[in-house]
């Protein structure tokens, strides 16, 4: 009987003690938890409104334009890739989705060419431009660090122009007349898709440094000259498709843990 009544204390004890060790561990279990969710949270962190400068490389195809152009645009040497261009960009984090940022982007430059021919100047130009929507995702890596893999989709425009002209003229007298000059443009509108990996660097809260690396999908629509005549069949070469990086500088509020 002494035996089987310790037996049964022991038994008792023993339940009592692992009762009382379960909600201790536990709590310590769902504590560690909600900690490391908490880091989690905070690893990833990250807010950015900002707007600034923007400038690149654009590897246009020259050597398949410079090829396929018509006179009076192909009269002067052939053009040549990249093509520096620049512009302004602007974003803001949707905070209520995540590190998703919204933004938009101009870009423009042109290449110019000129060569005098006895009393004659002559010029010709190559002028890109495109304005596109901006969607990414900006992922910390440490603080003040982020890489934003997104895309931008837009609207741009490819355009030739060739100008001709003497070099010097005299006014006339009433009633003579000025227009010796001549300009000819080629020019057709694209849409732009272009998926982009931006870094980008918070040198202060208020100030961010970007680098980004593209490549712009570009589909050409109907070419016309003078904005008068629809030219049929371009060679398809003569497009603004091509790889791009280049360098930013934001001004705003930018936090990132």
């Amino acid at each position: 009987m002494r035996q089987s009544a310790i037996l049964v204390l022991l038994a008792g004890a023993l339940s009592l003690s692992l009762s009382a060790q379960q909600p201790q561990g536990g709590d310590q279990l769902g504590e560690i938890t909600f900690e490391e969710l908490q880091d989690k949270q905070s690893s990833n962190a990250y807010f950015g409104i900002g707007a600034g400068y923007v400038g690149g490389l654009w590897y246009i195809p020259a050597g398949d334009i410079s090829a396929n152009l018509v006179m009076p645009y192909s009269m002067h040497g052939d053009y040549t890739a990249p093509l520096f261009v620049s512009g302004v960009s602007g974003f803001l984090t949707l905070s209520l989705v995540g590190n998703l940022r919204i933004g938009f982007e101009g870009l423009s430059g042109s290449q110019t060419q000129t060569q005098t021919q006895g009393s004659s100047e002559h010029r010709a130009m190559m002028e890109l431009s495109s304005t596109a929507l901006q969607l990414d995702y900006a992922f910390p890596i440490v603080r003040g660090l982020i890489v934003a893999p997104g895309v931008f989709v837009g609207r741009g425009s490819l355009r030739f122009e060739h100008t001709s002209g003497p070099s010097s003229a005299t006014w006339p007298s009433s009633p003579g007349t000025l227009g010796n000059a001549v300009t000819s443009s080629l020019e057709a509108p694209f849409w732009l898709v272009r998926p982009t990996v931006s870094v980008e660097y918070a040198l202060s809260g208020y100030a961010s440094l970007r680098a980004w690396g593209s490549y712009n999908l570009t589909f050409m629509g109907q070419w016309q000259e003078n904005s008068i005549t629809t030219i049929n069949g371009v060679p398809s070469a003569l497009s603004a498709r091509g790889a791009a990086v280049g360098l930013g500088l934001f001004i705003g509020l930018f936090r990132s843990e």
